[in-house]
């Protein structure tokens, strides 16, 4: 494969009254945009195989981004994470 897509994505708990229609307009804390809120950050794991040229069509976008959503899906629906991203809403996780 000439190309790789690397990505991470965040999930980040935002309590009842703090998401953008809370009124909060201060800048974002230090922590950045959660604010000091629980994430859990998942990265990609997966070794996409597929792409065989040099050229990066629009196939190869399609390909490389289903893969992708197909990773963090993966990650996502294990029992052990799914509990810890629902604890984040009692101060868990």
């Amino acid at each position: 494969m000439a190309y790789r897509m690397t990505y991470s994505v965040q999930v980040i708990w935002v309590g009842p009254g703090l998401g953008p229609m809370g009124g909060a307009l201060a800048p974002p804390l230090p922590q950045g945009p959660a604010g000091g809120a629980q994430v859990l950050e998942l990265q990609n794991t997966a070794n996409f195989a597929g792409l065989t040229t040099n050229t990066f069509l629009t196939a190869d976008v399609t390909t490389l981004t289903n893969a992708m959503a197909a990773d963090i899906a993966a990650q996502c629906n294990v029992a052990a994470t799914l509990a810890r991203i629902q604890a984040f809403s009692t101060g868990g996780g």
